[in-house]
């Protein structure tokens, strides 16, 4: 990717503060609104210093605070780079001190520093967009409800001595209708993946996977933007926390090979709540299992591989385009 400027977005709630590293390493800076007056001004004090070709923009991926930006930017035909801020912090040595000022300078220098390893972003599909909000509206009504079902429990202890029978009722209801929210989530989660013909051709094929139900296949299909963000499953399984990795060094670390805890958590558990459900009596998976367990494998250790065998056959069957056929493990 061959550019000379190199502009740095840091994007809060109200405002987006921009700072462009031009080829003589100078800065400038630029705060404007995070919204559709302010991405033009943006675009016009980027033209100022340089011809749009010629510019890479970086941002962090702030979700929905970002998400206008990234529409505007692609529709100006603008490349940007859409980043973890994980990879951004950790990229750039010891910093000292924070504002929205420096944190687009220190992106700005990012961009610039592995400007060769940057691929630009391109927007995920606007069904695939609905359904990554869908869940996680899901996950939000699932929180809510494992609060009310705690503040229950706790409140019961107080039933004895206080007349709180009016408290308990009306946790009781807004539990049953956080119920009824989540099978009506369920409900238009699985209506939008039948919307869109490859969308649905995707689904079908990842559900004829052994422990592959609805929220595995939602939650891949979302977070892999339809199989194209990455490239194989070893990249997603890197991405959602399930990969080995050595843990040594020199002669005094010799750790145990084991997974890292910079993982989307979120998939990563659904991936165990799949691996774990494929081990019902007399199914292949449960056979390999057994099989491990006596070779001295650690139960944990087998059930990783289950999972990492759970996303490379999701991946194939995506990759030849047939369903899944049972083979012996």
């Amino acid at each position: 990717m061959k550019k000379s400027v190199f502009i740095g977005i840091d994007v809060s709630k109200a405002t987006l503060d921009v700072s462009l590293l031009v080829p003589e390493l100078k800065q400038h800076h630029g705060q404007f609104t995070n919204a559709a007056k302010g991405f033009k001004k943006l675009l016009s004090f980027v033209k100022q210093h340089a011809p749009a070709e010629q510019c890479l923009l970086c941002l962090e991926d702030t979700g929905v605070y970002s998400l206008s930006l990234c529409h505007f930017l692609s529709a100006a035909g603008l490349d940007y780079v859409l980043e973890s801020a994980y990879r951004i912090k950790h990229s750039m040595g010891i910093v000292r001190g924070k504002s929205d000022k420096t944190d687009a300078a220190m992106i700005a220098r990012y961009a610039h520093r592995f400007h060769d390893q940057l691929t630009p972003h391109r927007l995920a599909s606007t069904r695939l967009s609905e359904l990554k909000f869908l869940l996680a509206h899901r996950a939000r009504l699932i929180r809510h409800k494992s609060r009310l079902t705690v503040t229950l429990s706790e409140t019961k202890l107080a039933a004895g001595v206080l007349d709180i029978s009016f408290i308990l009722a009306s946790l009781r209801a807004q539990i049953e209708q956080v119920k009824k929210q989540l099978e009506k989530v369920n409900e238009q989660i699985e209506q939008l993946l039948e919307t869109e013909q490859e969308l649905s051709k995707q689904y079908r094929l990842l559900r004829s996977v052994p422990g592959v139900g609805l929220m595995i296949a939602a939650h891949v299909l979302a977070f892999s933007e339809g199989f194209t963000r990455f490239r194989d499953w070893r990249k997603f399984a890197c991405f959602i926390g399930t990969a080995p990795f050595p843990r040594q060094s020199g002669t005094s670390v010799r750790g145990r090979t084991q997974v890292s805890h910079i993982a989307h958590k979120r998939l990563k558990g659904l991936m165990t709540i799949g691996a774990v459900n494929t081990l019902k009596r007399g199914s292949e998976y449960r056979k390999y299992y057994e099989r491990k367990l006596k070779e001295g494998k650690h139960h944990m250790v087998v059930l990783n591989s289950i999972r990492n065998k759970l996303l490379s056959r999701m991946f194939a069957v995506v990759r030849r385009n047939t369903p899944y056929v049972a083979l012996q493990l």
